[in-house]
């Protein structure tokens, strides 16, 4: 009977994992369960969960494990919903689930359970057409604000703003409804927004932010970001990081925002544009993450150069 139409339907829909309650209700009796655990049809994932056998052990199919474990009111939630969101290093060695106070679970070692007296469903929880239930990405955002160090906490933010699951705007709104005296969290999430004020784009790259580390630790002065730039044809581009005293901009290239080959001479005619108006523009690989430290330095040094060279008012 697992070899059943329905029955793998089932098991394909939720990543090849089952509840034995939701095999019963098609039909299979527990007898037919511990049958095909004998010989070797279905594993054991969690009590009451199995998986068909043969289907890899993936984050996807753990997830929806621990969501069939815990409950109807449970949703994954901090680096696992942002897993499910596509930003990126968010870990995967666990999952992270959200539970209701009073609804404790007991949890697998690669499972985190947090539990929550404060949950709107609508606001909170979204249910993807996968079936999985996953923290909105502000209600995501709250909870890393609440996990992450400052700088992990920004980029996941910049992340989100740039996949456009978040604003700003949304964010603050957001923060605003749910502010809670002691909420951890909050301090942190508000510093972001204080940052993204006077932004209309999200950094283009986690390097971005490392770069923008290396040049504050070399002394240099607080740069514009995502700096709007008008060129000769009229087109309004977006600096990274800037100083238009200086008429200095620094862009870290990333293969996975810049597209590659085609991206890097779109980069290299774009360089050449920001010439004509007499602004010179430093390119940061990340194969070059290594030599931040150096990379900071070399930005003050070509920064004091230019200001010392251009003339007054040019």
């Amino acid at each position: 009977m697992i070899d059943r139409a329905d029955v793998l339907a089932l098991f394909s829909s939720q990543f090849w994992v089952a509840d034995i309650a939701q095999l019963k209700e098609l039909g299979v009796s527990p007898r037919t369960v511990t049958r095909a655990r004998g010989r070797g049809a279905i594993v054991g994932v969690l009590p009451g969960i199995v998986r068909l056998a043969g289907a890899k052990d993936t984050f996807r199919s753990r997830a929806m494990a621990l969501q069939l474990h815990a409950g109807a009111c449970s949703f994954l939630s901090g680096a696992s919903a942002g897993v499910v969101h596509g930003l990126r290093q968010m870990p995967r060695s666990y999952v992270e689930i959200t539970v209701p106070e009073d609804h404790p679970v007991v949890m697998p070692a690669w499972g985190r359970q947090v539990r929550t007296s404060w949950v709107d469903p609508t606001r909170d929880v979204q249910v993807r057409g996968d079936g999985l239930r996953v923290a909105t990405p502000l209600r995501m955002l709250f909870r890393l604000a609440r996990t992450f160090n400052d700088h992990r906490f920004e980029r996941a933010a910049e992340d989100a703003w740039h996949l456009q699951l978040v604003t700003p705007a949304d964010a603050a709104d957001y923060l605003g409804a749910i502010r809670r005296s002691g909420k951890a969290g909050v301090t942190r999430f508000e510093r972001w927004l204080e940052k993204t004020a006077a932004r209309a784009r999200p950094s283009q790259s986690g390097l971005e932010l490392d770069v923008l580390d290396a040049v504050h630790r070399a002394g240099l002065p607080e740069p514009g970001r995502q700096f709007p730039l008008t060129l000769r044809t009229g087109e309004v581009i977006h600096v990274d990081l800037a100083w238009p005293r200086a008429r200095l901009g620094v862009e870290p290239g990333h293969t996975w925002w810049h597209g590659g080959d085609l991206g890097k001479r779109a980069d290299e005619a774009r360089d050449r544009a920001c010439d004509e108006i007499g602004w010179r523009i430093v390119r940061h690989d990340e194969s070059l993450r290594d030599e931040l430290a150096a990379f900071g330095l070399q930005v003050r040094i070509i920064h004091d150069e230019r200001l010392r060279t251009l003339r007054p008012g040019a």
